[in-house]
């Protein structure tokens, strides 16, 4: 009973997360008007650590270095960095929306084919039927019939693609990091990794031009920042140690809905037939893999 309520109210918060991660989508887009992905996501993992060693600080938790756990978190924060720079450089070039459904509909499939893989899981009917769907819904999202190298490029369609891919890297190594780390340990040497390995890229002479935005930046930039990552991806990963990175991965359906209403409503971006129905094929898939 005690492990029903308790999942429950994981669901619950799962749910929230993902909502939040959606409206992220234009919230990124707005921000990334305002300067390169590289400064954006060095002070998103700043603003991710302070939130993580605020929460950890309230609730009594000390910091663990991760010892054993080192090399899976070295690994999550480097795949954590390439997918935040494709997130950004996606929503500069391309539609807010395209990117919340692209990504939180072709990672989870991903995710579930590496699994396979790697884990060695026998792969069931329906999983399999799941999986040719969501190939087919991710080929409609990406309107296959006009599809070329400088049609995805153009339409940084491309970008929202390696970003599904990374994702799934970002899962897995999450769940192999279970072992030794409390999830708030781990997600705070996550974005403070991340944070090291981002600061590089970013030249030192722009890094404090960020303070010179207005307030529309930085209220998109608090949602992408304290909203989504030290929340949003908290939740996702305490889900993942729980629960396993293939059910973490299907509450990931309910990002594009948020998504493409945020964004119709923030941005004025108009939703294509081939989005809602490649959309809704992709959430079908993942639904297929997941149930019982």
């Amino acid at each position: 009973m005690n492990a029903y309520k308790s999942n429950t109210r994981l669901y619950m918060a799962m749910v929230a997360a993902m909502l939040i991660w959606g409206i992220s989508w234009p919230s990124a887009k707005i921000t990334g008007r305002y300067a390169d992905p590289e400064l954006i996501m060095v002070w998103r993992f700043i603003f991710a650590a302070a939130t993580m060693t605020s929460i950890m600080f309230f609730m009594g938790i000390k910091s663990q270095f991760p010892k054993k756990s080192l090399s899976y978190v070295i690994i999550a924060a480097i795949f954590l960095v390439g997918y935040n720079y494709n997130y950004f450089k996606g929503t500069q070039i391309g539609m807010a929306s395209l990117g919340g459904i692209i990504v939180p509909t072709m990672s989870p499939l991903v995710t579930y084919i590496f699994v396979f893989k790697i884990f060695g899981k026998t792969i069931h009917r329906k999983e399999v039927a799941g999986i040719i769907l969501g190939m087919i819904g991710g080929l409609i999202l990406l309107r296959f019939w006009e599809i070329n190298i400088q049609s995805l490029l153009d339409s940084g369609n491309i970008f929202f693609i390696m970003a599904a891919v990374i994702w799934a890297g970002v899962t897995i190594a999450t769940q192999k990091a279970t072992t030794e780390l409390q999830v708030l340990n781990f997600s705070l040497w996550l974005y403070l990794f991340a944070l090291i390995f981002s600061i590089p890229l970013v030249p030192w002479k722009s890094l404090l031009t960020v303070f010179q935005f207005d307030w529309i930046y930085w209220i998109n930039f608090l949602i992408i920042s304290v909203g989504s990552l030290g929340f949003g991806t908290t939740i996702f990963f305490l889900t993942t140690m729980k629960l396993g990175s293939e059910k973490a991965s299907s509450f990931m359906y309910v990002v594009p809905t948020s998504a493409m209403g945020i964004s119709a409503i923030v941005l004025g971006e108009r939703i294509q037939w081939s989005t809602l129905i490649g959309g809704i094929l992709a959430v079908t898939a993942v639904y297929l893999i997941n149930r019982k």
